[in-house]
């Protein structure tokens, strides 16, 4: 008889500790107010690299669709709330690492080269309630990614060029735009 209930109690005990690990967090995530849909346009460009702004509303927009927290909605008629964005600056600087070429035959003397940049992105965004000015939730963020400029070495191997240096610098605007956007969004929904 005591076996049967040791054994019983043993069951219990798995049972009630197995299902507490589930059962840590009683919170929803949702966005601001429950809003169930979100109309977000193209956001605005006030920075001067050029389109830009489809990269990080479409960041938002993936970011958005993968939650499944609201559906996205093609006109702000159809949503309960607007988020819009602004780009407010990219800005793209070469380090301070650099390599000072000398006595070679294949630059000029005294040749400094940059060896590493870096992107600086600042986007802000605000939810807006559909048709009216309440602001549901306001975010500021800036963030910074390192990328590696073109180099110059052999004539045979020379990778400086300035179409090299765009995509290098775009795709790297790429990851800027989903880590920040990530962020964002995750910052929304848990309303900080």
């Amino acid at each position: 008889m005591q076996k049967k209930i040791n054994f019983l109690i043993y069951i219990l005990g798995i049972l009630f500790f197995s299902s507490c690990a589930y059962k840590l967090s009683n919170k929803v995530d949702t966005l601001p107010k429950n809003v169930k849909s979100i109309f977000i346009p193209v956001f605005k460009n006030k920075s001067s690299e050029a389109l830009i702004e489809t990269l990080f509303t479409d960041a938002m927009r993936s970011e958005t669709l993968r939650s499944g927290y609201a559906r996205i909605v093609s006109s702000e008629t159809e949503a309960d709330a607007v988020l819009n964005g602004t780009i407010d600056l990219v800005n793209a600087v070469a380090d301070e690492s650099v390599i000072e070429a000398k006595n070679t035959s294949y630059l000029p003397n005294n040749t400094v080269l940059s060896t590493s940049a870096k992107v600086t992105v600042d986007i802000s965004l605000v939810l807006k309630k559909k048709g009216s000015s309440e602001v549901l939730w306001s975010g500021h963020f800036s963030q910074s990614r390192g990328y590696t400029p073109p180099q110059l070495t052999l004539p045979t191997i020379n990778s400086a060029n300035s179409l090299y240096n765009l995509s290098i610098r775009r795709q790297t605007l790429m990851l800027l735009s989903k880590d920040i956007m990530q962020l964002a969004f995750d910052r929304m929904v848990d309303n900080f």
